[in-house]
């Protein structure tokens, strides 16, 4: 079994609790990593990209820690 497997969109969605779309609209706004497989040999309206676990697990933990950090800075 591969210790860092690929993830489809569905896949990256459920691992960080976004829908498929919101993942897609971040993507395509520079805020998400780019896929690590992007898929184009297929037409754009085919592609199925993937991202390796350990990229989109790293974005997740700065995001949260982004997060975390604004949280903290609202606290009175």
């Amino acid at each position: 079994m591969d210790p860092d497997p690929l993830l489809t969109v569905t896949q990256v969605a459920d691992r960080i609790r976004l829908t498929a779309s919101s993942w897609r609209a971040r993507v395509e706004e520079g805020t998400a990593p780019p896929p690590d497989d992007p898929d184009d040999e297929r037409p754009a309206d085919r592609r199925r990209p993937r991202w390796r676990r350990s990229t989109v697990d790293a974005w997740n933990a700065q995001r949260r820690a982004r997060a975390r950090a604004q949280a903290d800075d609202r606290a009175p």
